[in-house]
């Protein structure tokens, strides 16, 4: 490796490492500074629909993005491979294919599946992290619809985060459109008092609404004691028999071997600063679900999708600044999230903006143009006046607003034509 040439290494390609990958290039001379994407998969995600691969609404092809077609043209070479191993006195990380050598390394390999150690929860129910477990989701989904002809089906969900929310609401609609939906039955198990933990109670209200129109049963403040195969055993001494137990109630950091460990919370996400660097090394980041960081009142920063991007977009600033200029970031991260939108169908939403609920057309065209937005800022690596949307400033408030405007004027027009 050259000694003049920076090696910039990103672990994951969600929505953190590749918005990461694709905002370093734009900022970076290519010809003193090398940009290294490594995931085991060789397309992007996009996560926030998986659930709509689960109820048969999406294809699992359309929710890929080639990752070939995000970084042509960049300074970003991609490296298919399966991680094993990070050697931080080394600077190295061990992948199945060989050694891979760094001068900064950035670790946003995201989550997965929390079991809170209750007994057969990771061998009797099937998980929602991935578009290849949304699609064997679907096929029990189908399998069950069939079945349902001559036999009775209880579908459970344990976790009534967005997660399983966005699920159930979705296969609500797939059953109610079946034959014999009269047969099945979909229930949402929740261990607090109220669907949506940490939302405002205006759209817990309305969502809870809209599921239960839906013929949703939601369970509150059960607790599950233990799965065993077919039924659900609650601590209040309910059993619930089921032919199929999906488990969307809690996330952990993405386990990643590191040798000498770096501090790590009790769910095994990473602990960085308010500059999303590591507390050993400083050439270390971590961001995104994995990445344990407190906002501004000492609370840590939830594992979403928009923290995610607005991460990536500071740390790739910090380290453009600090690479073209020599000097170091000084402002902390800070941001305040103005927009949550949950998709409870194939095609219905709610949501916040600004504090104001939003549901129907107008949230629907928010979270479209959302989508929108992070697709065409990915492309142009942040060159793109719609990414206005993740900042806090008052002139990108006002930027954001006029774009969505624009935005929702032409899609009245696509209406009318």
């Amino acid at each position: 490796m050259s000694m003049t040439k920076k090696r910039i290494v990103i672990l994951g390609a969600g929505y953190a490492g590749i918005f990461l990958s694709t905002n370093l290039s734009s900022k970076l001379d290519k010809y003193t500074t090398e940009i290294i994407l490594v995931d085991r998969n060789n397309y992007h995600q996009l996560m926030q629909e998986i659930h709509l691969v689960a109820s048969g609404y999406r294809t699992a092809e359309q929710l890929k993005i080639p990752i070939s077609s995000l970084i042509q043209g960049k300074n970003i070479n991609f490296i298919q491979g399966d991680i094993e191993k990070i050697l931080p006195d080394k600077n190295t990380i061990l992948l199945k294919s060989g050694e891979l050598k760094y001068d900064e390394l950035i670790v946003c390999l995201g989550s997965s599946t929390k079991y809170f150690n209750i007994p057969g929860a990771d061998k009797y129910t099937l998980p929602l992290r991935s578009i290849y477990d949304a699609s064997i989701i679907h096929n029990h989904i189908l399998r069950i619809i069939d079945e349902a002809e001559n036999k009775k089906h209880n579908i459970v969900i344990v976790g009534a985060g967005a997660t399983g929310i966005s699920l159930g609401s979705a296969l609500a609609e797939t059953i109610n459109a079946s034959p014999n939906k009269s047969n099945i039955k979909i229930n949402i198990i929740e261990a607090t008092s109220t669907i949506l933990p940490g939302w405002d109670i205006r759209v817990k209200n309305k969502t809870e609404e809209i599921l239960k129109e839906k013929g949703i049963r939601i369970f509150h403040n059960s607790l599950v004691e233990r799965v065993d195969q077919n039924t659900l055993f609650l601590k209040d001494g309910l059993e619930i028999k089921s032919s199929l137990i999906i488990w969307t109630a809690g996330v952990r950091g993405y386990n990643i071997d590191i040798e000498p460990a770096i501090d790590k919370t009790n769910d095994g996400r990473i602990i960085v600063n308010e500059y999303c660097q590591t507390n050993q090394y400083k050439n270390i980041y971590s961001i995104g679900d994995l990445a344990a960081m407190k906002d501004s009142k000492g609370k840590l920063y939830p594992p979403l999708a928009q923290i995610a991007v607005r991460q990536a977009r500071y740390l790739a600033d910090s380290i453009a600044e600090r690479y073209i200029h020599g000097t170091n970031p000084k402002e902390k991260f800070d941001y305040e999230i103005k927009a949550q939108i949950i998709s409870v169908g194939s095609d219905e939403y709610v949501g916040l903006l600004n504090n104001y609920l939003v549901s129907g057309d107008l949230a629907k065209v928010i979270d479209e143009f959302t989508k929108q937005t992070y697709m065409k800022s990915l492309k142009s690596g942040g060159k793109n006046i719609s990414v206005n949307l993740y900042e806090n400033d008052f002139f990108s408030k006002v930027m954001a607003g006029i774009t969505f405007a624009g935005f929702t004027f032409f899609k009245g027009l696509e209406k009318l034509a």
